[in-house]
């Protein structure tokens, strides 16, 4: 099977801890480590968290979590700072307030969160949106059966869309051994057509599964990115540091370079090498 690159993205998530500084690190470390797309979040905390006095490390979770948010004003910045580094980007959008902001910047995607998935009537408005501009949508399956996934493609076939369908599994970070990779097959056998293909956002801890990701033919790569892993912000232990990307597109540079090379009794150096038995 000829495997082709995925399109590798780099999700800032709340990594960058809402500072414009960091997150324009975070893009330049990304691009020098293969990114093809940044993913960012646009998320309002106080409309989308409930009131529960949840609380992260003795902190209120709300203005804990409110703190990691960028400003209306930092979206427009980091835009012209990827737009001037040659690299476009896009947003996990929660509700309709939010889609509607991050329309006015034109991304070439819009994506739906496994945990808005279910949310028909904002799934519908995106859909629409995507329609209208001509552009894929992209939705992760966390947690989301068959049945749901085949409800789904009934609604990107009635839009006529182009869509992305990423395996994932909502657990941060996943386990070793549950990252359910075969599944990626059984979704591009059930689900994938010319116009809707099968990607993956990985949560594990390094990128073994990742790699086999692009091995069972995932059309996109979706990763958690931060310049450090020693934050104590929640899921930054299924984030990759920048030496750990570039290593992950290297060796699935390499994978391709050799599953893809055409088939060869024997290479002319072979000979080369038992005729005059050089040891380099």
């Amino acid at each position: 099977m000829i495997i082709n690159k995925p399109i590798m993205v780099a999700e800032l998530s709340i990594n960058h801890l809402g500072l414009v500084a960091v997150a324009k690190k975070m893009i330049d470390e990304a691009i020098a480590g293969g990114a093809n797309l940044i993913k960012l979040k646009y998320k309002d905390v106080d409309k989308y968290y409930k009131d529960d006095g949840k609380k992260w490390r003795n902190f209120n979770f709300k203005n804990y979590r409110r703190s990691l948010e960028l400003s209306k004003e930092d979206f427009a910045y980091l835009a012209d700072y990827c737009n001037s580094k040659g690299i476009r980007w896009f947003c996990t959008v929660h509700d309709e307030e939010g889609l509607n902001f991050i329309q006015t910047f034109n991304p070439p995607y819009y994506k739906v969160a496994s945990m808005d998935a279910g949310k028909i009537e904002l799934v519908q408005k995106v859909m629409k949106l995507c329609a209208k501009e001509n552009k894929p949508i992209i939705i992760s399956l966390g947690g989301k059966s068959d049945e749901f996934v085949s409800s789904l493609v009934d609604k990107i076939n009635m839009f006529k869309l182009k869509a992305f369908l990423l395996h994932t599994v909502s657990i941060y970070p996943t386990p070793d051994g549950k990252s359910n990779i075969s599944y990626i097959t059984h979704l591009r056998k059930k689900f994938e057509t010319e116009n809707i293909k099968i990607g993956y956002s990985g949560h594990e801890v390094g990128y073994a599964p990742s790699i086999l990701a692009t091995l069972q033919g995932a059309k996109m790569i979706e990763r958690h990115f931060s310049l450090s892993l020693d934050w104590n912000i929640h899921h930054i232990g299924c984030a990759l540091i920048p030496k750990k990307y570039k290593e992950m597109n290297q060796i699935i540079d390499k994978l391709i370079l050799e599953n893809n090379a055409a088939l060869a009794e024997f290479h002319k150096e072979e000979l080369e090498f038992l005729k005059e038995m050089k040891y380099v």
